[in-house]
C-alpha cells in the first residue's frame, strides 16, 4: 500500500478511467520488478528474463490459470501478517520521494531489452485492465534485498518473516479421527469426574457418620460420669436435709420447684474459671462442687443431673448432636458449577445440577412456566435452568399426598398410561394402543385437599365405599378413626355407620392392593361402640374359655373310657389266658428247658388271645347270643368292634 500510494502522488486528481488503470498497472508492473528484483539473487540478465516471465504470466493468467498457486500463496503469507506490514510500513515510507528514487534506481539497473518487454507488456495490460480490476491487491513477502538498497533492506531484514507459511487441510478420515479421539477424551474425562464425585460424596459421608459417632460417644461419655457413686455422695451431701429426707414417690411438682430454686440460688457460673486440659470430666466437676460454681452452663447441666440422680430422680441427659451436614459437598458442588461456562458437549446437560435440556427431560417431568427464560443454546437447543424443570403426578398421586387438582385445570402433559385399568382401555379398544391417555398435573395446579364434613352420622365415603386417609390431615370432619379388629360387625348388629380406612396401595402379583389401617365412625358413636366391642370381645373371649374347657373335658374322657376298656379287656382275656398256660414242674429245670418252657406258653397265651380255639366253640358262642334290640345297640354304639364280643 505504500508503494501504491508514493506512485499515486504524481498524478493528477481528476484523470480518465482509461488513463487511472493505465496508471494502475504501470504501478504493478513497477512493484513486480521490484519484487523480482529481490527475490532473485543471479546476474541481471537471469533477473531480467524471469521477472518478464513473471508478468506475462501475471497479465495473461485467469482465476484458473497455472498462476493460481503462487497467487495464492501469497495472499495467504500477506494474511498472516497484513495489519503488521501496514503499520511499519506507514511509519518507514512516510516520504513517497525515497520509494520512487528506489524503483527508478532498479529501472536504470535493468537490460534495454526488457525496457522492451515491459513496454510491450504494458499495451497487453491495458487490454486486460478491467479483468484486472477484479483482482484485489495484496503485498507479497520477499526476501530480504542485497546491502546496496539502503532503508529497504532493513525494513525487510527487521519486519518480514524469514520462514513460509504452511496450510494444512483435513481430510474427511482426519476429521473422523480427529473426532473419535475428542469423544474417548470426552468420556474419559465424564468418567473421571463421575469417580472424583463419587469419591467425594463417599469421603463426605464417611466423615459424617465418624462425626456422628463420636458425638454419641461423647455423650455416652458424659452420661457414664454423671452416674459415678463418688460424683453422686458428694451432691448428696451438699443438698439441706429437708430434700433428702422426702421419698421419690412423694415428690411433685412444689418439691422441684424449690429444688430449681435451691439449686439457682447456690451455683453460678463464673466464665473466669480455670481448666486443666490433664484433668478429666470427673475431676473436673469434683473441683466445681467444692466451690459451688461452674465455668459454663455445660457443667452447670452435669451438677445438676448429678443432684436429681442422687435424689433417685429419673433424669435423662439430652444433648444436641450436630455432625457435619450431608449437603455441604452439594453447596460447593454448585458453587462450583456457577463459576464456569455453559457445557459444550450434550451429554453434560443430562442430569446436570444447574442446566437442563428438554431432550433429556423424563416422563414425568417438564419445564414450567412454559415461557421460561433461555440461557444459552448448545448446538441451536435451547438450555433452561434446572429450577425450571418440575416433576408432575396424575390426580390419584397428587390424592396421595393430599392435594387436588383444581377444577378446569388442563393437563400440562399427556403420557402412556400403564394401570390395569388403562391396560384393559387398550386392548378392548385396538385404535388406542399407541394414544396417551393419562393426564399429569404440576403442583401449581392443584390445592390442598379439604376432607368431607359428616352429617347425620354417615361418614363420608369415596366411590368404592371408603374413606382415604393417606394423611392425618383427610380424616373427614366430625370423623374418628377406632384400630379396633372387627369393629364393623359390632357396628352393624347396632345399626351405625362404619367405613374401612384406606392408608395405601401394595402393588404385587401384578395389581394394587388397598392396605386398611382401622375404620372411621362419627364422633358421636365412639363411645356406645367402644362399650360394645369391649362387650363383644368379653363374650368371644367367654366362649373360647368355653370351648377351650370342652375340649379338655372330652380329651380326659376319652383318657379314662380307654383306661376302661384296657382293664375289661383284661378281665376278659386275661384269665383264658393264664389258664393256657401249663403249669412249671416241681423239679428244678436246666436253662435250656426253662427258656423252651416259658417260649411254649407265651406262644400258647397269644394263640388264645387272639384266636378261638375251634370253630365249634365260636358257633355256640354265636348260637347262645340272642338279638339284640335297639336300644342295646344305640348303648353299644360307642364301644369299640372287639368290645362288643
Amino acid at each position: 500500500m505504500a508503494r501504491k500510494r508514493a506512485v499515486c502522488k504524481e498524478s493528477s486528481g481528476h484523470e480518465p478511467r482509461s488513463q487511472k488503470a493505465k496508471g494502475r498497472s504501470t504501478v504493478r508492473r513497477e512493484e513486480k520488478e521490484a519484487d523480482v528484483f529481490e527475490d532473485e539473487k543471479p546476474p541481471k540478465e537471469s533477473l531480467l528474463s524471469k521477472a518478464s516471465q513473471g508478468k506475462r504470466k501475471r497479465g495473461r493468467g485467469g482465476p484458473g490459470g497455472p498462476a493460481d498457486a503462487p497467487a495464492k500463496k501469497k495472499v495467504a503469507k500477506v494474511t498472516v501478517k497484513s495489519e503488521n506490514l501496514k503499520a511499519v510500513k506507514e511509519e518507514d515510507f512516510s516520504d513517497g520521494e525515497d520509494f520512487r528514487d528506489f524503483t527508478s534506481a532498479c529501472r536504470k539497473g535493468h537490460h534495454p531489452q526488457r525496457e522492451a518487454a515491459v513496454d510491450k507488456d504494458s499495451h497487453e495490460g491495458d487490454d486486460e485492465e478491467e479483468s484486472e480490476d477484479d483482482w484485489e491487491e495484496v503485498e507479497e513477502l520477499s526476501e530480504p534485498v542485497p546491502g546496496g538498497v539502503g532503508e529497504n533492506a532493513a525494513f525487510s531484514q527487521s519486519v518480514l518473516p524469514m520462514k513460509p507459511v504452511e496450510i494444512e487441510i483435513e481430510t474427511p478420515e482426519q476429521a473422523k479421527a480427529r473426532e473419535r479421539s475428542e469423544k474417548i477424551q470426552m468420556e474419559f474425562e465424564t468418567s473421571l469426574r463421575r469417580l472424583m464425585k463419587r469419591f467425594s460424596k463417599e469421603v463426605h459421608e464417611n466423615t459424617h457418620k465418624v462425626h456422628l459417632l463420636c458425638l454419641l460417644a461423647n455423650g455416652f461419655y458424659r452420661n457414664s460420669i454423671c452416674n459415678q457413686p463418688d460424683l453422686q455422695a458428694i451432691s448428696l451431701s451438699i443438698i439441706p436435709t429437708h430434700f433428702t429426707r422426702v421419698p421419690p414417690q412423694d415428690m411433685d411438682i412444689c418439691y422441684l420447684s424449690n429444688l430449681v430454686k435451691w439449686f439457682i440460688g447456690t451455683f453460678t457460673v463464673n466464665s473466669e474459671l480455670s481448666i486443666s486440659e490433664q484433668d478429666n470430666l470427673q475431676t473436673t466437676l469434683e473441683r466445681r462442687f467444692a466451690i459451688y460454681s461452674a465455668r459454663d452452663d455445660e457443667e452447670l447441666v452435669h451438677i445438676l443431673l448429678l443432684i436429681l440422680r442422687a435424689l433417685q430422680l429419673p433424669t435423662r441427659l439430652v444433648l444436641s448432636l450436630q455432625p457435619i451436614p450431608l449437603k455441604l459437598s452439594a453447596a460447593k458442588f454448585q458453587a462450583k458449577h456457577l463459576d464456569q461456562p455453559l457445557p459444550c458437549v450434550i451429554g453434560t446437560y443430562k442430569n446436570h445440577p444447574l442446566y437442563a435440556l428438554r431432550r433429556h427431560l423424563l416422563k414425568y417431568e417438564a419445564i414450567y412456566p412454559e415461557t421460561a427464560s433461555i440461557i444459552g443454546y448448545c448446538r441451536g437447543e435451547a438450555v433452561y435452568s434446572r429450577d425450571c424443570v418440575h416433576v408432575l403426578h396424575s390426580r390419584d398421586t397428587w390424592l396421595k399426598q393430599g392435594r387436588v387438582v383444581r377444577l378446569g385445570e388442563v393437563p400440562y402433559k399427556m403420557v402412556k398410561g400403564y394401570s390395569n385399568r388403562a391396560r384393559r382401555a387398550r386392548l378392548a379398544e385396538p385404535q388406542l394402543q399407541d394414544q396417551n391417555d393419562l393426564g399429569l398435573f404440576g403442583r401449581w395446579q392443584t390445592e390442598e385437599y379439604q376432607p368431607p364434613v359428616a352429617v347425620g352420622g354417615k361418614v363420608p365415603r369415596n366411590e368404592f365405599g371408603n374413606v382415604y386417609l393417606f394423611l392425618p390431615s383427610m380424616m373427614p370432619v366430625g370423623c374418628v378413626q377406632l384400630n379396633l379388629p372387627n369393629l364393623h360387625r359390632v357396628a352393624r348388629k347396632l345399626g351405625i355407620d362404619c367405613a374401612q380406612a384406606i392408608t395405601g396401595f401394595d402393588f404385587h402379583r401384578g395389581y394394587s392392593h388397598p392396605i386398611t389401617d382401622g375404620y372411621v365412625v362419627c364422633e358421636e358413636y365412639k363411645d356406645v361402640l367402644l362399650a360394645a366391642w369391649e362387650n363383644e370381645q368379653a363374650l368371644i373371649e367367654k366362649k373360647e374359655k368355653e370351648k377351650r374347657e370342652k375340649r379338655a373335658v372330652g380329651n380326659w374322657k376319652l383318657l379314662v373310657k380307654g383306661l376302661l376298656i384296657r382293664e375289661r379287656l383284661k378281665l376278659r382275656y386275661g384269665d383264658k389266658s393264664e389258664a393256657a398256660v401249663p403249669p412249671a414242674a416241681e423239679g428244678g429245670l436246666s436253662s435250656d428247658e426253662e427258656e423252651g418252657t416259658s417260649s411254649q406258653a407265651e406262644t400258647a397265651r397269644i394263640l388264645a388271645a387272639s384266636w378261638p380255639q375251634n370253630r365249634e366253640v365260636k358257633e355256640e358262642q354265636k348260637a347262645k347270643c340272642p338279638k339284640k334290640t335297639r336300644r342295646e345297640k344305640a348303648a353299644a354304639s360307642h364301644l369299640f368292634p372287639f368290645e362288643r364280643l
